[in-house]
């Protein structure tokens, strides 16, 4: 199984939206791969899936301290777990991280954003040994913060070139427990998911498949 943990230790930066999205593109590319795992307390994973129509892609209830007796049953029955983390202590996530494929830091290109991300989170995930990159998240495209936040970023990893624009489509799917791949597969916001997770593959070395489809929610 391939780990994606979307971590960022600073709220307001777009995880749950960039998380629900990624496994979402996984699971329309091949049905039954991917699980979601909500373990942020404001449960905003968890309420868009139960907003959701869909049972799939399924939601892993699975807390921070079960994860790694919980790991095993999850990679036998699928190939992507994308994992969503609180805006808390980055350190509490040190055991997932050690297992994750890659770890996803979604970054508002702001200087506030920038410093807190320099002090809490980043001596974590570099302390994991992890693979990582930034993703530039409710971004205006074309702004001289954008170009001087991704540059500050490349200093320390690889920056996604894909940007996840601030677009009232990603509010509306929240809302309906959906996405922007499904409402508007043709719009600018699935394009870029789509790319996004075109990227995220690409780093995490692709090689095996699975066919697998579980549906629900799972109690594991």
């Amino acid at each position: 199984m391939k780990s994606i943990v979307v971590l960022n230790s600073k709220g307001g930066v777009g995880k749950s939206n960039i998380t629900r999205h990624l496994a979402v593109a996984a699971e329309l590319e091949n049905p039954g791969m991917a699980v979601l795992c909500d373990t942020d307390p404001q449960s905003s994973l968890a309420d868009w899936w139960n907003a959701r129509a869909s049972e799939t892609p399924p939601l892993a209830v699975v807390g921070v301290a079960e994860f790694s007796n919980k790991q095993p049953i999850l990679a036998s029955r699928f190939h992507y777990l994308f994992f969503d983390t609180a805006a808390a202590d980055a350190k509490q996530y040190n055991e997932i991280l050690q297992s994750a494929d890659l770890i996803v830091i979604p970054v508002v290109p702001s200087p506030d954003d920038v410093r807190s991300l320099n002090r809490l989170t980043l001596p974590v995930v570099k302390n994991s040994g992890r693979p990582f990159i930034f993703v530039l998240s409710k971004a205006r495209p074309g702004t001289q913060l954008l170009i001087s936040t991704m540059a500050a970023l490349s200093e320390h990893g690889t920056v996604c070139q894909t940007i996840i624009q601030q677009r009232e489509g990603y509010a509306k799917a929240s809302f309906a427990g959906s996405t922007m791949m499904e409402d508007e597969p043709a719009g600018k916001g699935a394009t870029e998911m789509r790319d996004l997770w075109e990227f995220v593959k690409s780093r995490i070395d692709e090689t095996s498949k699975t066919t697998k489809k579980v549906k629900g929610l799972l109690n594991v």
